[in-house]
């Protein structure tokens, strides 16, 4: 599905209200622990050096570690579901009629959207948010930047020292940028600040994954069934070789 080429509609800025940016990544925190469940309607983007894809997705969203996509091709067809759970996920290809699952720590199954992101980096993506490192550092107060250490590579982050939002992340290994997160168009939705668009790149493999949503909605009563996959007899299951 193809990008539309419309312009996107003007927001007022947004802030999220703190005493000073020593507080901020507590309150970032108490931001996203207010959101229990989201549904949007998103548009993915994927691109890589073979390939530029764009998807438009039902997104559904359960705290604390629920989300569902159902995929959506012209005129509203189902083209496939996916499911990611605490560990597990499970991709169906109503299309093509099959379906594959694994676990959430087997990085072999990552490749399954072209890319080498993680299927954690995606999901947390989805819902617009940035798990924070528990030693976050304000490094340099009048451009907002905290900095940390994780796992051996250098976190920075990029805040705005006058709303408060979270602009940007860039990783750094070896003293060259990993990854590189953007967040942007925030707005309220029931209280809650969620960023409309989010895009990762990857500058070394030359990758990009981004998703922009509309017609969010938050914290409403979800039924479990929406997010039920069922399988048919004759659905064929993938069994992915290493």
């Amino acid at each position: 599905l193809l990008l539309s080429c419309t312009s996107s509609a003007l927001r007022k800025p947004v802030s999220l209200k703190m005493e000073s940016l020593e507080a901020w990544p507590a309150v970032y925190r108490h931001n996203f622990e207010k959101l229990h469940t989201l549904q949007s309607k998103a548009r993915l983007t994927i691109q890589n050096p073979e390939m530029s894809m764009h998807v438009t997705v039902q997104l559904l969203y359960a705290a604390p570690d629920t989300l569902f996509l159902q995929a959506e091709g012209p005129m509203g067809m189902d083209l496939g579901k996916i499911f990611i759970g605490r560990e597990r996920f499970l991709i169906y290809n109503q299309f093509q009629n099959h379906f594959f699952s694994g676990s959430l720590q087997d990085e072999f199954y990552n490749t399954f959207l072209q890319t080498t992101l993680t299927f954690r980096q995606i999901k947390y993506a989805l819902i617009g948010y940035l798990p924070l490192p528990p030693d976050l550092k304000l490094v340099d107060r009048r451009h907002g930047v905290l900095s940390a250490l994780v796992k051996g590579e250098k976190w920075r982050l990029k805040v705005d020292p006058q709303r408060g939002v979270l602009q940007s992340l860039e990783v750094f290994k070896n003293g060259k940028i990993t990854l590189k997160q953007e967040f942007e168009n925030y707005r309220f939705v029931k209280g809650i600040l969620i960023p409309g668009r989010v895009r990762i790149i990857l500058p070394q493999t030359n990758e990009g994954f981004s998703v922009s949503q509309k017609n969010i909605r938050v914290n409403e009563s979800i039924d479990p069934r929406i997010y039920q996959i069922e399988i048919g007899p004759k659905v064929k299951q993938l069994i992915v070789e290493e």
